[in-house]
């Protein structure tokens, strides 16, 4: 289901122009910790420079950007970069990311990914690559199968709630889809790691915190992981749109913590390794608080969320709660803080 005046606006948004950089290289390589295997250790993550998102085509979800670092590339471009990658990899687990999907074989063509599994897949021990539902199919589950190391599939499910799928996330896919999906690969063999998005546009951050959990109740005997994504601010997004009209608020590192040590209970695994934290378009307090984002990392490296759990108790957040509360009852999600910054900023001087 497609909300069409939603997903058209979205559209409106997005610029028509193609990103600049160099065809032969990968957007960006780094490495990072994550724990793919059972435990926390360095991982190396590639995002492929590539034509994009199939969906982004028609539109693109109200809080991704990707789009932006799209550009016109060739198979032989393609090739290029994955002789870049494995010329420059060091380490055993590899996460491969686009802007669209890694198995869309419009985005990444069938011959190009098998080039990859050849020249990528004997280097590594463990792989984890990112999909939309539909391109989670049989004959590619295949594929994936003869490299013959463990792989994980992140599939973007974001709510297990349809009416937010379609009318505020615009991902035009449903729950039903990522569970066919999600089964599709576990038939296979394959791992799953299913995103949820928190705290989508026009639903309040209590709202968004009952909407996490509740996903993940209902993802918990199918998928291998959890990984909670807090909406960040990207360029030319409907979200960018609305934070900039002061009608959207990241979500607080506080909320985030909540859902951590609620989600862990409810199992399976349950990470967040949150873009942009304690920055204006990242998920942040009204008052800085670097402590609380590393115990918010520390803790999903190593499942252990005791110390997270223990500082929080440690805070009165009596007044934190109750904010959440008003905000929860008011019929528009205002940034007030922005509003207020803009406001005093058109004031003159005297």
């Amino acid at each position: 289901m497609v909300n069409k005046e939603l997903a058209l606006f979205i559209r409106s948004l997005m610029p028509d122009g193609r990103a600049g950089g160099d065809p032969d290289r990968p957007v960006s390589m780094w490495n990072e910790l994550d724990r793919l295997r059972g435990y926390p250790e360095k991982t190396t993550v590639v995002i492929f420079r590539t034509r994009g998102c199939s969906w982004y085509r028609f539109s693109s979800c109200s809080m991704c950007g990707y789009f932006n670092d799209t550009q016109n590339v060739t198979e032989e471009n393609l090739y290029h970069q994955i002789d870049h990658v494995a010329s420059t990899l060091n380490s055993e687990v590899l996460k491969v990311f686009t802007s669209g999907s890694f198995l869309d074989p419009v985005e990444i063509p069938d011959q190009v990914r098998s080039y990859f599994y050849e020249k990528v897949g004997s280097r590594v021990s463990k792989l984890l690559v990112e999909s939309r539902t539909e391109y989670i199919r049989p004959e590619r589950m295949e594929e994936l199968k003869k490299i013959g190391i463990p792989v994980r599939i992140a599939i973007g499910l974001e709510s297990a709630n349809d009416y937010l799928i379609e009318n505020s996330i615009n991902k035009g896919s449903s729950f039903r889809k990522y569970l066919d999906a999600a089964l599709t690969a576990k038939k296979y063999g394959m791992e799953i790691r299913t995103y949820l998005l928190f705290k989508p546009p026009f639903i309040s951050e209590k709202a968004a915190i009952a909407d996490v959990l509740e996903s993940i109740r209902k993802v918990r005997d199918i998928t291998t992981d959890v990984s909670i994504n807090p909406t960040n601010i990207q360029k030319n997004t409907l979200v960018e749109y609305l934070w900039k009209n002061g009608l959207y608020r990241p979500p607080r590192l506080y909320s985030l913590a909540r859902v951590l040590i609620d989600g862990m209970k409810i199992g399976p695994e349950v990470i967040s390794y949150p873009t942009g934290g304690n920055k204006e378009r990242g998920v942040h307090n009204d008052t800085f608080d670097d402590k609380l984002l590393d115990l918010i990392v520390e803790s999903s490296l190593n499942q252990d969320f005791t110390d997270l759990e223990r500082y929080m108790e440690s805070l009165d957040l009596s007044n934190f709660w109750d904010m959440i509360e008003a905000e929860d009852r008011a019929m528009v999600q205002v940034d007030f803080e922005r509003v207020i910054r803009q406001a005093l900023s058109a004031v003159p001087e005297i």
